[in-house]
């Protein structure tokens, strides 16, 4: 079971196989960490949950990653989706496909990045059930 908060972000993937699932992780987000509460009367964050099989992988980001731009040309979630797909296609392991993926988004913003770009990927692989 996958348990989490969406403080400002956009919503994270889901990659099950060779395919992001659209909005299988949608949620509408809340108020950044530090200022629930002061933007209005406090309420109790929203927990979301989902089951997760194994193998499959969830790809938290900032917007800063899809938005950022070379000249007019964003980045975009599509393109970010896509190279996360093709690289596990290719059997690419997730700490390379990060790395490379991060090199991707550096290069398409020459290297000069105005907003934070933040990822983080995990890959459940439970453990095998032991006999005793």
């Amino acid at each position: 079971m996958l348990r989490w908060v969406n403080c400002g972000h956009p919503a994270p993937l889901l990659i099950r196989g060779q395919r992001v699932l659209p909005r299988a992780l949608g949620c509408p987000p809340e108020p950044p960490m530090g200022l629930h509460g002061l933007l209005g009367p406090a309420t109790t964050r929203t927990v979301n949950e989902t089951v997760l099989r194994p193998g499959d992988r969830v790809l938290l980001y900032t917007d800063g990653v899809v938005e950022a731009r070379r000249g007019g040309d964003e980045f975009g979630l599509e393109r970010f989706a896509d190279f996360i797909i093709r690289s596990a296609a290719g059997g690419q392991q997730p700490a390379e496909t990060l790395r490379l993926l991060i090199h991707d988004i550096l290069d398409h913003h020459s290297n000069r990045l105005t907003d934070d770009a933040t990822i983080l990927m995990v890959e459940w692989r439970p453990r095998p059930a032991s006999s005793g």
